[in-house]
């Protein structure tokens, strides 16, 4: 019987579904998928058509690795590959790997780079850039030296959900006492403000090389919130200053699987701000997916089966980006509804995040989004084109 891969998620998600999924059968392997909601991935996979042939869903507490290998053990089952694309679930993946003697990442990197206060604090020790920061949890008092602006968020958050940036002492006793209200026990992370347009480095790694696949450069909304609007691929400040950011997130310790990672350029240079130690998201991965020559799900499910990094073919095609955000809450009256154009190498996909009558409250992050949209052409100027022609045609309104 072959070895099955072992998927650990949480909740459904298109990365996985249409993603790595597809991915694994493609390879013809069975799929183990373990998650702590596993009656809404039947629901999901069967909504969309997956084939139960070959799939085998779990459920346990996924966020606890002995529960996880305690059911691989109960079900008999020896993993060709334990793999997670959750922001949640890396350290839990990285454990359950070790532990069946399959190609994984070092768990305490993964821990490092969730957790931003440990990840500022690995920075530190290794003499890489980064701004002043502090810990600060429900209860402790602010320091006396705190540097004003500073951005407030949570420790372990994602996705921009509850990032802020506080000019002063009111503002952040203001935006701490929101925020505990709801969310009493985390813990937030204070840091200077760093000042500067912002960047990502997209790298795949086998545990020996690690390589730059490209990068995005990417709008955010104006502070006080940081909302990512568009991002375009291998831009120009990706590529200027991708040595200098490759060389930090090696110093790091990155060297095994995909990881997303995201740099302010300051005046002394770019600095290291986040590591999502999984693929990028937000409808980015789908786009690498399809503009990469070897393709994007298949070339990160290769390092967790074994295989030695391939040596990245570059393709010459542009790519963009660009969120449909929600300015303001309300009900879903009008909006576009999912579509995709393929012809002469351009390629124009909008898939809309949210449905008619859905209630939106805002977050001022990416859960605010109503749509993605996502561009592929020959060149430059034939994207630019291609993006206003589209972007005339999508429309919503919030009752």
């Amino acid at each position: 019987m072959q070895r099955p891969l072992v998927i650990l998620t949480h909740i459904a998600h298109p990365a996985i579904t249409e993603g790595f999924l597809p991915a694994a059968r493609k390879r013809g392997l069975p799929v183990v998928l373990i998650s702590d909601h596993a009656q809404q991935h039947r629901r999901e996979l069967a909504a969309a058509g997956h084939p139960a042939e070959g799939l085998e869903i779990l459920e346990c507490d996924v966020f606890n690795p002995l529960a996880v290998v305690e059911l691989i053990n109960a079900h008999g089952l020896r993993p060709a590959a334990v793999f997670s694309n959750s922001d949640h679930l890396q350290t839990a993946t990285a454990l359950v790997a070790e532990t069946f003697g399959c190609p994984g990442k070092n768990w305490h990197l993964c821990y490092a780079a969730k957790n931003k206060a440990a990840m500022r604090e690995r920075l530190q020790c290794l003499g890489l850039p980064g701004p002043w920061f502090h810990v600060l949890t429900a209860g402790s008092a602010v320091p006396a030296d705190v540097p004003f602006p500073l951005v407030a968020k949570p420790r372990e958050g994602v996705a921009s959900l509850d990032v802020r940036l506080c000019h002063n002492a009111g503002e952040l006793a203001t935006y701490c006492a929101q925020f505990w209200q709801h969310n009493p026990d985390r813990a937030l992370l204070l840091e200077a403000y760093m000042e500067g347009p912002l960047f990502t480095l997209e790298t795949l790694g086998d545990g020996q090389r690690l390589q730059a696949i490209g990068g995005f450069d990417v709008t955010l909304s104006p502070p006080p919130h940081f909302v990512e609007l568009a991002a375009r691929w291998n831009g120009a400040l990706s590529r200027a200053h991708r040595t200098a950011a490759l060389a930090q997130v090696a110093a790091f310790g990155i060297n095994f699987g995909v990881c997303h990672s995201e740099f302010i350029l300051t005046k002394e240079g770019p600095v290291l701000v986040e590591i999502n130690y999984r693929s990028i998201g937000d409808g980015r991965e789908f786009l690498l997916d399809r503009l990469l020559p070897q393709g994007w799900f298949d070339r990160i499910l290769a390092l967790h089966l074994g295989e030695p990094l391939a040596d990245a073919e570059s393709g010459k095609a542009e790519a963009l980006v660009h969120y449909l955000v929600a300015g303001q809450p309300g009900r879903l009256a009008q909006a576009t509804d999912s579509f995709q154009h393929e012809h002469d190498g351009h390629w124009s996909d909008y898939r809309a995040l949210r449905q008619v009558g859905d209630d939106i409250q805002l977050s001022h992050s990416n859960k605010d989004y109503i749509g993605v949209l996502r561009l592929i052409a020959p060149d430059a100027t034939s994207l630019d084109a291609q993006f206003a022609a589209t972007l005339v045609d999508l429309r919503w309104v919030l009752a």
